[in-house]
């Protein structure tokens, strides 16, 4: 992608700190990716310049956790092992191309099992491929025959935590992911049940800190989720509270405080479906919704901080449907749309460590915003396709993006006919 150097002016902005919009009173410049100071060298005939009157500019979206090697459309672990790598390759390119057309400039791939989500960061990274700024976690850690055990990162001894971590850092893993208790998609794994007790977790967050790498974990039920935040990780999974009786239902609030009380951030995965799942065909909340609200109003009224994810790539969730995610996060957390915005931009960065990198509009970071055509403070939904995604300074409008997508999906359907 080509690196442009522009200033945009008029419009109206949203910035770190401001719970309100901005007017745009002096011109973004864009210079060498980065957010610059206007000054002689972008006078005009020499940058591109762009008026965005009437137009919003917000940082560009962050989803904190995604699957970029699983494919929506399949239901099992087994399927989606069938899948030929080199289809695989061609369909995790698609989407990250489609999450970047979408407005999701930077992204955590938490687990996948052949490295090939580091490759494609590479190849993002070096201006070979288009996609959002991609962070790995690689291989997760589980136990044998545990959750995600068919992704190999498999540890029965102390030892094997020091080699899996050792061989995650070797293979470029910016994060080490660790599954705390089981999940859904790994047949005969129970989502309640811890799989690691806690000197177990501490010993996996130190094999990680030793090697400079946080640690995520993967945490449903309540006991496991507990030896995770004691054990010092940076970012909680789901944190669903599962008990016997399912998710929500075994809510701690002592662990809520404590949660608050460290430099930790809940990741709480949810996605589009969500927002399905809020009332029934009678216009009733469900139980669905009752129980999962119930416990994530708990954690923000103990003031735990959440940031964006998905959890893109399990059954039935589009890897660039983020937006439906936030729409849906609004409703669960009773967030305020600027509070929702924090934890796709300005939150969900320092979280990931890539805050001195992105997540806000400032001199000096990446240059990855989007610019939409209304007030994403009043209706999130306006963030759906952005009249332009910026990313490390190169400006897509919807016309080069939806040409990047195209292109992007014929590969797929070429390399698909050659399987």
């Amino acid at each position: 992608m080509k690196i442009n150097n522009f200033n945009a002016f008029n419009g109206s902005v949203l910035r770190a700190g401001s719970d309100a919009l901005e007017p745009l009173t002096s011109p973004l410049c864009v210079r060498g990716g980065r957010f610059a100071q206007l000054d002689a060298a972008a006078l005009p005939g020499r940058f591109e310049a762009h008026d965005l009157t009437d137009r919003v500019v917000v940082p560009g979206l962050i989803d904190a956790h995604v699957h970029l090697e699983l494919d929506p459309s399949l239901r099992t672990p087994s399927e989606q092992l069938a899948v030929p790598t080199v289809l695989r390759q061609a369909s995790m390119a698609a989407r990250a191309v489609e999450m970047l057309a979408s407005g999701i400039t930077t992204t955590r791939d938490c687990g996948g099992g052949f490295h090939l989500e580091h490759a494609l960061r590479d190849r993002i990274d070096g201006a070979e491929r288009a996609g959002p700024r991609l962070l790995c976690c690689g291989r997760p850690i589980t136990t044998v025959g545990g959750h995600c055990a068919f992704w190999g990162g498999e540890v029965e001894t102390l030892p094997d935590v020091d080699r899996v971590v050792a061989q995650e850092i070797d293979a470029g893993s910016d994060w080490i992911k660790v599954m705390a208790t089981g999940g859904v998609f790994t047949p005969g794994s129970r989502a309640r049940d811890a799989q690691f007790d806690l000197p177990w977790m501490q010993s996996i967050v130190a094999a990680a800190r030793r090697g400079g790498r946080a640690v995520a974990a993967h945490c449903h039920g309540t006991e496991g989720l507990a030896n995770a935040v004691r054990a010092g990780v940076r970012t909680i999974e789901h944190a669903s509270f599962a008990g016997p009786e399912g998710f929500g239902t075994a809510l701690d609030e002592s662990l809520m405080r404590e949660m608050a009380q460290q430099e930790l951030w809940v990741s709480p995965t949810i996605h589009s479906g969500w927002g399905r799942r809020i009332r029934d065909e009678q216009g009733q909340p469900t139980d669905f919704f009752q129980r999962h609200s119930n416990s994530l109003r708990k954690q923000r009224d103990h003031g735990i901080r959440f940031i964006a994810s998905t959890d893109a790539g399990i059954p039935g969730v589009a890897h660039d449907d983020l937006v439906g995610g936030l729409i849906a996060l609004q409703h669960y957390v009773g967030l305020q749309p600027v509070e929702v915005l924090r934890a796709a931009t300005q939150e969900a960065a320092q979280a990931l460590g890539v805050g001195g990198e992105t997540g806000e509009i400032a001199l000096g970071l990446s240059a990855d915003f989007l610019v939409v055509e209304g007030n994403p403070l009043e209706d999130l939904g306006v963030l759906r396709d952005p009249e332009v995604v910026v990313f490390r300074g190169a400006w897509l409008d919807r016309a080069t993006r939806r040409a990047m997508v195209e292109e992007a999906r014929r590969h797929v359907e070429e390399v698909c006919a050659r399987s």
